[in-house]
């Protein structure tokens, strides 16, 4: 395993590019949250990953990232909602090579998780999405890199047109990082598209962990 001081990158870090995208004239209006430095350090040790790779400078240099005013969260080292402990409270941590690493939400419930080889054996370290209205996982074909670069400065309506009627879709202020909206009938149920489905906010943890208790790790 190795230390802190290894992972820790000064000479190429990956956090000015990230702040680069953010200033792009395509940026999707992003906000850094504030970190925990305990955990920030926790967590990059416990994934082994460089701070010049864009998921080691996200988990250590940040709490997360909002995008869409808060629409799209990528999950960092926040005291309140952080990639390390919503994973253990799934028990998506549980081993030193997990299957999957959840690294992102939205509001809706939708979920984005880095392959560990749960998913499909043949794309290890692709990200995968399961969507607020889907029951399978589907692999968008990129590594955290380019999925960060999307949540930033991507076309956004590629992934979420089918969505956009949703009476939540445009409610702002958007739900807080610990929370989720829950659909009842689930949308990607018979039932949901004959009639407009009800919601309430719930954490996003239970929300998540709830997911994958329904789905497991089948993809499309």
């Amino acid at each position: 395993m190795r230390t802190l001081e290894e992972l820790i990158d000064t000479d190429d870090p990956g956090l000015p590019l990230i702040q680069e995208w953010m200033q792009s004239p395509q940026a999707a209006g992003a906000r850094l949250l504030p970190r925990d430095e305990d955990l920030a350090k926790a967590t990059l040790l416990r994934l082994q990953v460089t701070t010049r790779s864009l998921l080691g400078a996200v988990v250590y240099e940040t709490g997360g990232i909002t995008v869409r005013n808060g629409f799209l969260r990528l999950l960092g080292s926040g005291t309140g909602r952080s990639l390390l402990r919503s994973n253990e409270a799934i028990g998506l941590l549980a081993s030193d090579n997990p299957k999957i690493v959840l690294v992102a939400d939205d509001v809706l419930g939708g979920l984005f998780a880095l392959n560990g080889g749960g998913l499909d054996a043949t794309s290890i370290g692709d990200i995968f999405y399961l969507g607020a209205d889907d029951s399978l996982w589907t692999s968008l074909e990129v590594g955290y890199s380019d999925f960060l670069s999307w949540c930033l400065t991507g076309d956004f309506m590629a992934v979420y047109a089918p969505l956009a009627e949703l009476d939540v879709f445009d409610r702002q202020p958007y739900p807080e990082l610990d929370a989720v909206y829950s659909f009842y009938p689930f949308l990607w149920s018979a039932e949901a598209r004959r009639a407009p489905p009800s919601s309430r906010l719930v954490p996003a943890n239970e929300h998540a962990a709830m997911r994958l208790e329904l789905v497991g790790f089948a993809t499309d």
